[in-house]
């Protein structure tokens, strides 16, 4: 069967049928249309010169280029702290016998994907088609999405119980490579929304899409060096403080001997006298910002009946007393800021006869060698907390969960989790101090995404870059402090094997 061709004069038909309607195009006699042609001709001729600088032939030939030129950096960072090796210990789920990739080694590129931005299932499969991935990963070939999907299916509560004791190797081993430490916790949760039938998923507070329901995530921080300890999924009707301190025992269990948690950061929604407890018996300390309830408003009428406080500036003053609240069993430590507030008395703006309106703000402490004020700026720097948690919604899309079962929601949270980890460290080792605190997006916009090509075989392998001069220098940083690091890690082996 031949192919078809359709006329010159049916090919400009069509095209002006695109353009003219069907009276203009009746119109038309013949001489009209062999002009608009020739037109046309011309017009077409006039933009393919236009163009032809950069509409360039495109040949997938190949086979060493890949969207991610210094993963093998991170990498190398990598088997320097033997994650597979975590992974093969812990991670241990049995798979069907004709399986070609063991649980380890699937989760052990699901978390590259994550590091490298491939968030979703879906954007997983690029890694099959990059070819240069391949020859730093040292891999033949790459599973299909579908692959991930089929292991997370298939995980049980146990098998997330075995991600989490990877995760504490990890975060072992870096205590281990540094001196004992002392550390303070940012404990917090946010609101996970979810678009579809999820299991689990409630309609609870959701400050941004009411109505919806969603999910309730715990996380445990350290303060220091941003290191996420532990996270839990709860249904959207979970409030902060349920469950809390399961979750705080959880999370001090998950540190090893290197490790001891001096004090915990909270938000108002962890105000609890149970928790205060806990860390009162146990000789942690403890701030966190009070509600303002009624019995803590008492406490604030009686300072200004007292009239004892104290100017820290035009704005700002502080005061303190340490008393229990109504069915409290102890007396504990208030810290009070009294903020001024300059409004307008006469209700134009352009009035200048203004008031002082107070706003409030308290917190409870079982700290007591520092001064209130410096008991405050200590609070506030638990706000970091809040931007770590929009690093893992922005940079590793914790928030999107988008497995029907809970559980299989959990078990790729912690995929991500073991992600976060590995980035946050590689970044505070090897990266200067400026580039050390950009958030994950940039870390990966500016070292890891960039397109370069895998050249040579064997030890003459080596990646071609487009010059950089910035992007030359912190490679060479990195490489340095690889070495520094390498050397580290060998004395660790040599300790733990004497």
């Amino acid at each position: 069967m031949t192919k078809q061709t359709i006329p010159k004069e049916g090919v400009l038909r069509i095209m002006l049928s695109r353009l003219l309607t069907n009276n203009q195009l009746e119109t038309l006699n013949r001489q009209q249309k062999r002009t608009l042609q020739r037109e046309h001709e011309k017009a077409f001729t006039r933009l393919q010169r236009l163009t032809d600088k950069t509409n360039l032939p495109v040949t997938f030939d190949n086979h060493t280029v890949t969207s991610y030129g210094n993963f093998g950096l991170f990498e190398t960072f990598k088997k320097a702290i033997d994650f597979t090796g975590f992974l093969k210990k812990h991670f241990t789920v049995k798979r069907h016998h004709n399986c070609r990739y063991t649980a380890a080694e699937l989760a052990d590129i699901m978390s590259d994907c994550i590091a490298l931005g491939l968030i979703r299932f879906e954007h997983m499969n690029a890694l099959k088609s990059d070819l240069g991935y391949q020859k730093l990963k040292d891999i033949d070939r790459v599973p299909d999405e579908r692959t991930y999907r089929y292991l997370i299916e298939k995980l049980s509560a146990e098998d997330i119980q075995k991600l989490k004791a990877v995760n504490q190797a990890i975060l072992q081993l870096k205590a281990d490579m540094e001196k004992p430490r002392e550390i303070w916790l940012d404990c917090d949760d946010s609101v996970i929304t979810v678009f579809g039938t999820q299991k689990g998923a409630e309609k609870g507070y959701n400050p941004r899409y009411h109505g919806r329901n969603s999910y309730k995530v715990k996380v445990a921080f350290v303060s220091q060096t941003c290191e996420l300890i532990n996270a839990e999924l709860y249904g959207g009707t979970t409030h902060s403080n349920g469950g809390f301190l399961e979750f705080f025992k959880d999370t001090v269990s998950m540190l090893g001997p290197q490790t001891v948690v001096k004090g915990v950061r909270l938000d108002k929604g962890f105000f609890d006298e149970k928790n205060f407890i806990h860390f009162e018996d146990n000789s942690i300390e403890y701030v966190c910002k009070a509600k303002l309830n009624s019995n803590v408003r008492k406490l604030i009428n009686y300072v200004n009946e007292q009239k004892s406080w104290r100017k820290l500036d035009n704005t700002y003053a502080v005061a303190e007393l340490t008393m229990p609240l109504a069915k409290w069993e102890r007396a504990r430590r208030f810290v009070i800021i009294r903020e001024t507030k300059k409004t307008c008395a006469c209700g134009s703006q352009l009035a200048i006869d203004f008031k002082g309106v107070y706003e409030y703000e308290v917190i409870v402490t079982g700290m007591e060698d520092l001064p209130p004020e410096e008991i405050w700026r200590w609070y506030n720097k638990r706000c970091n907390v809040e931007n770590k948690i929009d690093e893992l919604k922005t940079g590793l899309a914790i928030d999107c969960a988008s497995q029907h079962e809970m559980l299989r929601n959990k078990a790729f949270m912690w995929i991500k989790v073991l992600s976060y980890n590995l980035l946050n460290w590689f970044r505070l080792s090897l990266l200067l101090e400026d580039v050390s605190k950009c958030e994950i997006t940039t870390l990966r916009r500016l070292i890891l995404n960039v397109p370069g090509n895998v050249v040579g075989s064997g030890r003459y392998r080596h990646v071609r870059l487009a010059p950089n001069a910035w992007l030359k220098e912190t490679v060479a940083v990195i490489k340095a402090r690889l070495k520094e690091f390498l050397s580290m890690r060998a004395w660790l082996l040599v300790v733990d094997t004497t």
